[in-house]
């Protein structure tokens, strides 16, 4: 019987080494976008293990299951269709710049790297502040919006006419800085970690000491009221002080989440609800006006 024991315990072992062996080959031969991948997809599985464990909002199973659908379907496609029309490849186009703009008096180093971080999240927030103040823009944007669910996976959701529309800022961001591509994309893969943080659906200790510094769950959850004073606020992407320096800090909870009037979409609607001015929100006045109010 100890015998037997100890052999399986010498077969399990064997067995964990010779997978820790691959897994190291693995990370060895691996490219930098794997990685990133494979980080990204551990933060959704972490953040969505935190907030089934201790949800803060719990807008019932029904509605959760179907916005963890509907996000992760509307993720995916995007991320085909978007390498299917090469948009990668923009990135190529702009690293020609790379040394001759604002930024190439820097040395590489992490001075520059800093620089380069602050700069792209300020400029993330201009464009974020776009996205609701313009209404050809706010006609992708809306889609992100009209989640009735506040979750990790509402950060996936993403109309692919916004996805288009950010990546010739980010290919201008690199034109105008002059900074290296690879740099700009590094940067925009650990901004995108800090988004799945602050639609994870939680709340913890201290949460508003760190929210001085950072957009944290509870800024962001004002962020997705369906009441457009409380929306058109907190459009930080990893610092609130951009926030606070422009006047769009709002604290507290929201009134509801999501948009007002839009019921839960399939994939197949979102799609085309991105296209579509239904329950467009007229942002050039004070009023909030929808097709269907009319």
């Amino acid at each position: 019987m100890i015998r037997h024991a100890l052999d399986l315990n010498f077969i399990v072992g064997q067995g964990i080494d010779q997978a820790a062996t691959r897994v190291t080959e693995w990370v060895a031969e691996a490219r930098v976008e794997d990685l990133l991948a494979l980080v990204f997809i551990t933060a959704v599985v972490a953040c969505a293990h935190l907030e089934f464990r201790q949800p803060f909002l719990r807008p019932g199973l029904r509605t959760l299951k179907h916005s963890y659908f509907t996000n992760v379907c509307t993720y995916l496609f995007n991320d085909v269709t978007l390498s299917l029309l090469s948009i990668p490849s923009l990135y190529l186009v702009a690293q020609q710049f790379s040394g001759r703009g604002l930024l190439s008096l820097l040395p590489e180093g992490p001075v520059q790297w800093l620089v380069t971080f602050l700069l792209l999240d300020l400029s993330l927030y201009a464009w974020h502040f776009a996205t609701h103040h313009f209404d050809w823009l706010w006609l992708f944007h809306k889609v992100h919006h009209s989640d009735r669910s506040f979750n990790v996976t509402t950060g996936l959701r993403f109309h692919m006419g916004e996805l288009i529309l950010e990546v010739f800022v980010r290919v201008a961001f690199i034109a105008v800085t002059g900074v290296d591509a690879e740099l700009v994309l590094f940067n925009q893969a650990l901004i995108s970690l800090f988004v799945l943080f602050h639609h994870t659906n939680v709340t913890f200790p201290h949460e508003a000491l760190l929210s001085r510094v950072i957009i944290v769950p509870r800024l962001h959850r004002m962020h997705h009221s369906d009441l457009r004073e409380e929306h058109d606020s907190n459009y930080g992407a990893v610092l609130s002080i951009w926030d606070r320096l422009f006047g769009t800090l709002r604290e507290g909870e929201p009134h509801a989440i999501g948009l007002k009037e839009v019921d839960e979409q399939r994939f197949a609607d979102l799609i085309k609800y991105g296209f579509t001015s239904r329950n467009a929100f007229r942002r050039a006045s004070k009023l909030v006006e929808s097709t269907e109010e009319a």
